[in-house]
């Protein structure tokens, strides 16, 4: 019993890093599957698949080199120059991924309190800068109990979603189809978004996975609880496709009128009761991302619970609030295609990882590790 615990904590903490504002406001769901119309649910089923896999082996190899950051394990599968390319990516990702979640804030904060995104921006930004002082264990455990209450608004938003259903799918599919084109043309068909989600969403997540690992002493738990984490984010995914499906008219009245905070739509529309519910869990996910994201990229320079960290952590967060006015919808729909294309070359390296580690482990070379 205390092992299956132990895999559902971890399970759920890699769930929490991946799934940030996007997932829970509907906008990342509705991006890179329900735009595709039908062809989505295909493209969900096939992201559950690489999502659980990824999981299995990205949390295993943290736990199996027990890291407390993410570069010591890029160098070490991917040597010098392939370790610098994909440092440098996951440098970009982490600090791209927060800002956009401190921007996402500001726009949950605007469409359902109709307050100035500046505002909602800013107190996202001071929980943030509040919770990086606390230590790493905590972290980890604040993050993964935000999941399962996401999980359960959102079943919730579902029922509602296909209870209210008045058209079929087949009937709907056009119309979704003709709202998706509104959004950024970044993503040319479902197979390839559900390949850029999944590596996209590794990259954003990878650092604080490998830290999760690192936590972890039982190889088996981690393991599990990784492609556990996997599974669950294709769950969410698929709860919020189709019910973003069935209530496209409601979340979308014309074309041209996609609410940037889709679930929320829906719940004000049928359970307003459990709008603001929903609303604080989005919040708590994108909380929970910035938090892993932030970590993530100021531990890359800086020992934490430190004087030095305490100071960039202010510094990087001021800087991150004033980028996110950008927007929310413009910042997701251009940056996560980009970094899910060249993330590829970190999901080589992450199946490439387990068969290396035994290599130098015959070698005796495993704490050799360059760094650049």
């Amino acid at each position: 019993m205390k092992k299956i615990l132990e895999i559902l904590i971890v399970g759920f903490a890699y769930a929490s890093v991946v799934v940030g504002a996007g997932n829970a406001s509907g906008m990342e769901p509705f991006f890179y599957y329900t735009s595709f119309g039908l062809d989505g649910t295909t493209g969900v089923l096939l992201a559950t698949a690489l999502y659980g896999i990824v999981g299995y082996f990205v949390v295993g190899l943290g736990q199996r080199l027990q890291s407390k950051n993410y570069k010591e394990a890029v160098y070490l599968v991917g040597g010098k120059k392939v370790g610098k390319f994909v440092d440098i990516l996951i440098i970009i990702m982490m600090l791209g991924t927060g800002i956009i979640m401190l921007s996402g804030s500001g726009a949950l904060f605007h469409q359902q309190y109709n307050m100035p995104y500046w505002q909602g921006s800013l107190i996202m930004t001071l929980l943030v800068i509040g919770t990086l002082m606390l230590r790493l264990r905590k972290i980890i455990l604040v993050i993964g109990m935000i999941t399962p209450i996401l999980i359960g608004l959102l079943s919730i938003m579902i029922y509602q979603g296909l209870s209210n259903q008045t058209e079929t799918f087949a009937e709907l599919n056009d119309y979704v189809i003709a709202v998706g084109a509104t959004l950024p043309d970044t993503l040319p068909n479902w197979w390839m978004a559900a390949i850029n989600h999944v590596t996209m969403m590794t990259v954003a997540g990878v650092g604080m996975s490998l830290v999760i690992g690192g936590e972890e002493k039982d190889p088996k738990v981690a393991r599990l609880g990784g492609a556990l984490g996997g599974l669950i984010i294709g769950g969410v995914l698929a709860m919020g496709h189709f019910a973003l499906f069935a209530q496209i008219k409601t979340i979308a009245p014309t074309v041209d009128t996609l609410a940037q905070m889709p679930s929320l739509q829906i719940m004000n529309t049928y359970a307003p009761h459990l709008s603001s519910a929903l609303s604080m869990v989005a919040l708590a996910m994108i909380y929970s991302t910035a938090v892993s994201m932030f970590y993530v990229f100021i531990s890359r320079y800086f020992e934490m619970e430190t004087q030095k960290s305490r100071i960039a952590i202010l510094a990087i967060l001021g800087i991150g609030y004033g980028i996110s006015f950008v927007g929310f919808i413009q910042l997701m729909g251009y940056f996560y295609p980009i970094a899910g294309y060249v993330g590829i070359v970190l999901i080589a390296i992450i199946f490439y990882g387990p068969s290396k580690i035994r290599r130098l482990e015959r070698e005796g070379h495993l704490t050799k590790v360059v760094y650049s």
